[in-house]
């Protein structure tokens, strides 16, 4: 459609008015220009007066005729017309002389200068004049200016109209009408295009929305698997056995987190691996390697077990005694495409049972040794009484007496290693007594160190406090460590043995006194990673050692209320320290001195024991003490014959029990009864289990004394004198 008028007039009036901007710009730049040059020559023009009415007051100011001064400046301000006000001002501020005239306006400009004479600062004058009376050629500039640009813009619109009349806007009106002719076309061929489109659409969104159902129910399906897998690898991740499986080639394709642990290998590592790398086996007896039981598995398809005495080398080099089986892996169609292999750490599991047989060995030895000493020390019993009473029977004169005394210290001697062997089987509860430590100390290492080749370098004080303790169990203590230190000194050495006291203030944790045993050998040492085990039962570095030695040791000196610890140094030898309590303030007791004396009538005393030799030698040191002695064989008859001689009007007056009556009533069980017969009754246990806790803990089972066989007569004599004065 071809352009109309308005059309015409609206492209002018653009033109136009962009071209009056443009002109506008340049007046406004020409006329800024011209003010800033006509004030620059309205300022020079205000200094060229005052440098005039400042030669004119030149003289006046020298003589000093100030009036003249005032007179003149008031006369030329009068006679100027743009002139608003001049002032003369001493070179001190203060004001000479001044005019002023009031006039309507804000345009004003203000000029000062200082005039001199000869370098004499004479005064300053200043002069307000009023610009607005000067720039009437200013603005008929500015007026002539915009009167040729509203000329100029006219002329070139008109110009431009023409020239986009007949030169631009025709041919555009042609290329127009061209162009909307081609564009009806373009909208039937699209409209036609379109139609198609849509028809294409229809069957493309029908494969879509086929193809949309196809894709939903696969991604179901893959995060059903995915959950699945999720689920496997966390159950499999999860569980204690291991679990390897491979593909058909035996290479490693999974490892959870058991058989990282065991193997030492990351899933990431091991992947791709063959199994034989990861899952190494060897013979525990004959130390070959080992055939995996995945590859019999992928060489028979059938599931295999591996041999009991398998051993597994971790990446580390650690072994461990493992358990496992391994299966195919088979596709829907049955085809074997790989094994697992499950397995586990028996390790643990064999050590316990070993641990345990090992506990069922030395329960039956303790049990039989703890049979033995008891029988034993019933033997020594009658023995060592017998010897007691022939030595007391028999003069000096016949040479005897030496050799009696000889066999008397041998029984003793023997009665001390039926106690080792009792602490050994039961680990009972200490009997102690006051004693002195320094000897026990000394005795118990020479015994142990006579014919070897290591010798003892004794370092005791000679003012040790004596101890609360059972000799035994310490002489058994002191045995085992230095039995340690001589075996690991095989060429010979020496080990230093002292013993000092420690006062409470040199152990600030402690409230009380103790005696420190320190044992030093200069053996090999023991190696720092063991040292923390060496207490633990069945630790043993020895090959025939049964690791109970230092684990009874640690179990004696903390039933004792002490303690023990080690230091030791490869190549530098072993220091074992020990602490026990000590009691400064007491004395040890003086062997009493039994007189040989008979004396008849003192007391009725029951003795219940099954064993006949027993209660002979019993009834026979008794008789020799001068006691009237009945015998009972198990506690059913000693409360039966109690009860007679009470009834009859002789009661017992004490009573001394065995302990245990195979087969009957015992004296733990007697007195029971007996206390119910009779609340004052007064009873001496006596067993030749030394370490029961009965006899560590009489008084709480209702016994006054308790004797440990075999005794002899002055600690018999001892016990019954103290109970019958109690």
């Amino acid at each position: 459609m071809p352009l109309s008028p308005r059309n015409y007039g609206q492209t002018l009036l653009a033109f136009m008015l962009v071209l009056a901007l443009v002109l506008v710009g340049l007046d406004s730049f020409f006329f800024l220009r011209e003010q800033h040059k006509h004030d620059l020559e309205q300022d020079e023009k205000a200094r060229h007066d005052l440098e005039l009415i400042g030669a004119f007051v030149v003289e006046p100011m020298l003589q000093q005729e100030f009036s003249k001064v005032e007179q003149f400046l008031l006369q030329w301000g009068r006679s100027t017309q743009d002139v608003m006000g001049i002032h003369a001002f001493f070179p001190q501020g203060l004001t000479l002389a001044e005019f002023t005239r009031d006039l309507p306006t804000d345009n004003v400009l203000r000029v000062s200068t200082p005039i001199y004479f000869e370098g004499q600062h004479l005064l300053t004058l200043e002069i307000v004049k009023d610009r607005s009376l000067s720039s009437a050629p200013l603005q008929r500039f500015k007026r002539d200016l915009l009167i040729f640009s509203l000329t100029v813009t006219v002329f070139i619109g008109t110009v431009l109209w023409f020239l986009l009349r007949f030169m631009a806007i025709r041919p555009l009106e042609r290329e127009i009408i061209r162009r909307q002719q081609v564009e009806e076309e373009l909208h039937q061929a699209q409209v036609l295009l379109e139609d198609r489109v849509e028809e294409r659409t229809r069957e493309l969104t029908g494969a879509v929305e086929d193809l949309h159902r196809e894709v939903v129910e696969r991604t179901r399906v893959e995060h059903e698997l995915a959950a699945e897998k999720e689920r496997l690898m966390v159950t499999l991740r999860s569980i204690g056995d291991g679990v390897i499986s491979t593909d058909i080639e035996g290479r490693v394709t999974l490892l959870n987190k058991a058989a990282e642990r065991l193997t030492g290998w990351e899933q990431h590592e091991a992947m791709g691996r063959p199994v034989e790398e990861v899952f190494r086996l060897i013979d525990g007896e004959t130390r070959c390697p080992m055939e995996t039981p995945v590859t019999r598995v992928l060489g028979t398809g059938h599931i295999t077990m591996l041999a009991s005495q398998a051993l597994l080398i971790a990446r580390n080099g650690m072994e461990r005694d493992v358990a496992d089986s391994a299966a195919p892996i088979r596709n829907e169609q049955s085809e074997m495409v790989g094994a697992v292999l499950v397995f586990r750490d028996e390790t643990e599991k064999n050590r316990m049972t070993e641990d345990i047989l090992k506990v069922k060995k030395l329960e039956s030895v303790g049990v039989m040794a703890g049979g033995i000493a008891h029988d034993f020390n019933n033997i020594l019993a009658a023995i060592l009484g017998n010897i007691d009473l022939a030595i007391r029977q028999t003069s000096d004169e016949e040479g005897a007496r030496p050799l009696l005394e000889s066999a008397k210290k041998a029984s003793l001697r023997a009665k001390k290693l039926t106690g080792q062997l009792l602490t050994f089987a039961k680990g009972g509860e200490p009997v102690k007594h006051l004693a002195a430590i320094g000897e026990v100390i000394r005795d118990s290492a020479e015994f142990v160190l006579r014919g070897s080749n290591v010798r003892g370098d004794f370092h005791l004080a000679d003012d040790l406090w004596p101890v609360s303790m059972d000799s035994g169990q310490i002489s058994q203590v002191v045995q085992n460590i230095i039995l340690n230190a001589a075996q690991a000194m095989p060429d010979g050495g020496v080990v230093d043995i002292s013993c000092r006291n420690v006062h409470q203030e040199n152990l600030a944790e402690d409230s009380v006194n103790y005696v420190r045993i320190v044992i030093r050998d200069n053996g090999g040492g023991i190696p720092a990673n063991l040292l923390d085990s060496i207490f633990d039962p069945y630790f043993t570095t020895k090959e025939e050692g049964h690791g109970l030695g230092l684990a009874v040791t640690h179990s004696i000196v903390a039933k004792h209320g002490g303690r023990i610890s080690v230091e030791s140094k490869e190549g530098l030898g072993t220091t074992f320290t020990i602490h026990l309590p000590a009691s400064p303030g007491e004395r040890l007791a003086e062997e009493p001195v039994v007189k040989p004396e008979k004396v008849e009538g003192q007391a009725r005393i029951l003795v219940m024991d099954d064993d006949e030799m027993i209660r002979s030698i019993t009834q026979n040191v008794l008789d020799h003490l001068g006691y009237t002695v009945v015998l009972a064989a198990d506690g059913q008859e000693a409360l039966r014959l109690y009860r007679e001689n009470r009834e009859a009007g002789t009661p017992i007056d004490l009573a001394i029990m065995d302990l245990t009556i195979p087969g009957g009533m015992g004296g733990k069980e007697t007195i029971r009864e007996l206390l119910v017969l009779d609340p004052e009754a007064k009873v001496i246990v006596s067993s030749g289990y030394s370490n029961d806790p009965v006899m560590a803990n009489y008084r709480e089972y209702g016994f006054a004394a308790m004797l440990s066989k075999p005794f002899d007569v002055r600690e018999l004599s001892t016990e019954i004198d103290r109970v019958l004065a109690g």
